[in-house]
């Protein structure tokens, strides 16, 4: 994951597409009690295409015959039309792209070294543009022929970027452009930016060296570290048994309630209840069952994994650490780390360290009640008693019995329907950011499954001019992964007149100075449930508070994605650096637990009433109960991830267990949970970004929003800091401009130590 495509690729979101200019909105007749979708489109259309389903079926089934004779591919992609097609568009992209690797090669005419950055951008755009959408094709194609071409494509495409990663002429001549001062004066500061990244990257993939079999070795590891790490996250959520066994006798008489009982199921024997890991089950007896070692047994089930995952898995770290001694790194987390805000692992264990004595300390209290429970259930005389994780859902259901709280969160969810919490996000987007949604119909063939929406994404302050395309695909359905992503399929990028371009296979939008661009195309996937419907038989979507943070979330990604346009697509929206690029999201987060924002996207389905702000601010002080319980598991999780990337430990399970245990709350030495770690491919030494950058939205919410969190003020300097500046700018400069303290953008001591200063607040 390095040089040409490594920016893209490093964070798990993808890229591709057709034609189409601000103009081109569908537009529709109304038919029967349908209005559909125009230019004028209200914001009502939203709420109404994800919570009638009637409403939604009559457009599909209205658009099916206006578009009958010219059914399109997967996002537009005249290709995608079939599995087939997918490998004909990789064989097309790889003939491309070999050509502009032979143009660069040849071209060494003071012109050509003028344009090679741009370039070496286009050569990464025509890459990714394949393995972004085939990492998207394999996490969420309902068709295996699909996601088995996928598979096949990305290795290749994948093999090929890691050969021009070791490329010495490419890699010498982007040194001779970044070094003749004639050169340099002619390039832009968004190319100098690109070009400084890539050579670092070519550095980083053993170019520095003439060494043919390092180069050779890099190649290999590489592809390997891919097709294992991929493995590894196939397996994530497989269970390392399918049914947990607990023996009738002792579950029958551990006061277990009788309707959880009632609805399990016995074994041929009857000397065992045989409980699905699959189910509300387990689930039941964590909440419910005062025997301890039961709920022990149920929750070592649930978070296990099998023995080939944890082989997976240990191949995968010492793969990387051979890589890493390969590059002339200590371990994996130095070389990772390399070009990134916290720069070296000290100082991510710094900084990590620094949080758990200000968080640690606010977690026991927080547990405290609970312990007091167990210690009273159990009627022990001795106070050294510990909270485990199998405590945790038994004891916090009879502290909430005993607090008697206020709401009933099933009641409260009726207040958020997916299509109001939606509709709610395009009005906030309309307030801070001054963009919205305009849903539109997608063309048959153009999406994966007929319940993916499609919503445009306009910039009002520019006549409703077309920023990118969000598809959600949102509704839980069988097979489906459980797990909230969201993908680029494809990135903002500037197109100029001298490059090859086929208007056939990318969307397009021109900007007031009549540049054209290529435009974002975005994909969130979410597993929402729709296991209620209404008295005409819709089905009725409603969404807990924690799902709205969740949609909420992956939003933030998307606008990232909308707003970043530049230039060269390597520091294009989300491509950032890693330990940033959750900034955008987190910060979402902290509109979605603010109760003047819940207040106004609220709308009850039945009466259309919202949810009042007193209500709102009892429920969000009663969700907070283990905040800073929620920030130290993810503290082991960043801390583990150091450990692993950094010693590469024999054992993995015993590291895990033996930091569990270190760490102390809600220690965990019974599973293998480890192998369920996904991040650790995807964010390997790297998953302190999640608590690097709750730190700074944190500050930066009490900084812009506290007071109005609908301000466009607030909104328009966020955006003009941060967000439309993708990764084309250092994230320390974004935040002194943020902030207003030009003494951020040297990124040092002081710089950590104001962000820490958030801590208490995450």
């Amino acid at each position: 994951m390095k040089s040409l495509t490594r920016i893209c690729l490093r964070r798990n979101i993808n890229k591709l597409s057709k034609p189409f200019s601000s103009s081109s909105y569908l537009c529709f007749q109304q038919i029967g009690h349908c209005n559909f979708y125009s230019t004028s489109s209200t914001q009502s259309d939203i709420q109404k295409i994800f919570d009638d389903q009637q409403y939604w079926d009559e457009i599909r089934s209205n658009n099916l015959k206006i578009n009958s004779s010219s059914p399109t591919g997967l996002f537009e992609n005249r290709y995608l039309t079939n599995s087939n097609g997918l490998i004909k568009y990789s064989a097309y992209c790889l003939k491309l792209a070999q050509g502009l690797v032979d143009k660069m090669h040849k071209d060494t005419s003071k012109e050509g070294l003028k344009k090679y950055i741009r370039r070496m951008d286009e050569l990464s755009n025509t890459l990714c543009r394949v393995i972004d959408l085939c990492e998207f094709i394999r996490a969420s194609h309902p068709k295996p022929s699909f996601v088995d071409a996928a598979q096949k494509c990305y290795e290749q495409m994948f093999e090929f970027m890691n050969v021009l990663n070791t490329d010495l002429v490419l890699c010498k001549t982007l040194k001779k452009v970044l070094n003749t001062p004639e050169l340099l004066s002619s390039l832009t500061e968004e190319e100098l930016k690109v070009g400084k990244i890539l050579l670092e990257d070519f550095e980083k993939s053993g170019n520095f060296m003439e060494n043919t079999k390092v180069r050779e070795d890099f190649i290999t590891l590489s592809q390997q570290i891919s097709v294992v790490g991929q493995e590894f996250i196939n397996n994530v959520d497989y269970a390392a048994t399918n049914y947990i066994k607990i023996n009738t006798a002792e579950l029958d008489k551990s006061k277990t309630p009788s309707i959880i009982l009632n609805n399990l199921h016995k074994d041929i024997s009857m000397k065992n209840y045989k409980i699905p890991i699959n189910s509300h089950g387990p689930y039941s007896i964590l909440r419910s069952c005062p025997d301890e070692k039961i709920r022990k047994q149920v929750w070592a089930a649930l978070h296990s994994c099998s023995p080939e995952q944890i082989g997976k898995l240990k191949v995968l770290l010492h793969l990387r650490m051979v890589l890493a001694t390969t590059m002339n790194f200590p371990n994996f987390a130095s070389y990772q780390l390399e070009g990134k805000i916290a720069k070296t692992p000290e100082h991510v264990m710094n900084f990590l360290n620094s949080l758990v004595q200000v968080v640690k300390p606010k977690a026991f209290k927080e547990l405290e009640p609970i312990r007091k429970l167990k210690i009273e259930e159990l009627n022990c005389q001795n106070d050294v008693v510990s909270v485990r994780p199998w405590d945790r859902d038994y004891y916090s259901t009879l502290q909430s019995i005993k607090k008697r709280r206020l709401t009933d969160q099933d009641d409260v969810s009726q207040y958020f329907s997916l299509g109001s919490v939606m509709n709610g996000l395009s009005n906030l987007f309309s307030s801070i950011y001054k963009a919205k949604f305009i849903p539109v119909c997608p063309k048959p063939g153009e999406t994966w499954n007929n319940e993916v929406r499609r919503f445009n994404v306009v910039n009002e302050l520019d006549n409703d001019s077309l920023i990118g395309v969000i598809y959600c695909d949102l509704f839980e359905r069988h097979g489906k992964t459980s797990n909230p992503a969201h993908f680029t399929v494809c990135c903002s990028r500037k197109l100029f007149p001298d490059e090859n371009i086929d208007p056939t296979l990318t969307q397009t939008t021109t900007d007031p100075n009549g540049n054209l661009y290529q435009i974002p195309v975005i994909s969130l996937v979410c597993n929402f449930s729709t296991s209620q419907k209404d008295s005409h038989g819709n089905k009725l979507c409603f969404l807990q508070l924690s799902e709205v943070e969740t949609l909420f979330h992956e939003m933030g990604h998307a606008m990232h994605s909308m707003f970043g346009r530049t230039d060269l697509q390597n520091v294009s929206g989300t491509r950032c650096a890693t330990d940033f690029v959750e900034l955008p999201s987190i910060l979402m987060e902290h509109f979605a637990k603010d109760p003047r924002v819940l207040h106004q996207i609220s709308n009850h389905y039945l009466t259309c009433e919202k949810l009042d702000i007193e209500t709102l601010n009892k429920i969000t002080h009663q969700n907070r109960d283990f905040e800073f319980t929620e920030v130290y598991q993810q503290l082991k999780m960043a801390i583990l991830d150091q450990v692993l990337h950094t010693e590469n430990p024999d054992d993995i399970v015993k590291a895990y267990h033996d930091l569990e245990l270190k760490m102390e709350i809600l220690s965990d030495d019974v599973s293998t949970w480890v192998g369920k770690f996904g991040h650790l491919f995807g964010y390997g030494a790297l998953y302190y970004s999640y608590l690097l950058d709750r730190a700074i939205a944190s500050k930066v919410y009490h900084h812009l929003f506290a007071l109005d969190p609908f301000s466009s003020e607030a909104g328009l300097k966020f955006k003009q800091s941060v967000l439309q500046w993708g990764g084309s700018k250092d994230p320390w400069e974004c935040l002194a401009l943020c902030f207003n303290k030009p003494e951020l953008a040297k990124g040092d001591e002081k710089a950590m130590k104001f962000i820490g200063n958030t801590s208490s607040n995450l």
